[in-house]
């Protein structure tokens, strides 16, 4: 029972992270193709991927992860906690790609690595005083 939010999460993770990546890898390969030598287009591409999921993981993660509504608490806490996850992801995937990581790989091992950060800074703000009795 005590887990339970943390499979959900897992769970919500898995469906974004592959929403995320699949926005990224197809605006990555069009970038690729018609403008190569722009390198910027990665991040570009990257978020795009990033807005569309946290919209989807905001309602996700509010009704199925931790069973709650949506409230300004909760959306100024996952805002806050996602505004961090993507700083983190950009930080990820741009040193995972100076280390000669392809933008393919790097992608998704950014995704995961800011994702395991994630679940520990939202559950503080989905938590209600019953949920910690």
């Amino acid at each position: 029972m005590k887990y339970r939010s943390a499979v959900r999460f897992v769970l919500v993770g898995a469906l974004g992270t592959g929403v995320q990546y699949g926005i990224y890898y197809l605006l990555l390969m069009i970038f690729q193709h018609y403008w190569p030598e722009v390198s910027v287009l990665t991040s570009v591409a990257f978020t795009v991927g990033f807005v569309i999921e946290m919209v989807l993981n905001y309602f996700l993660t509010s009704f199925y992860t931790f069973k709650k509504s949506p409230s300004w608490k909760n959306a100024g806490g996952f805002l806050v906690g996602r505004a961090i996850n993507y700083g983190v992801q950009i930080l990820f995937l741009n040193i995972l790609i100076w280390l000669s990581m392809s933008e393919e790989i790097a992608g998704i091992v950014a995704i995961i690595l800011a994702g395991i950060i994630n679940y520990f800074m939202l559950v503080p703000f989905f938590r209600t005083k019953e949920d910690k009795e």
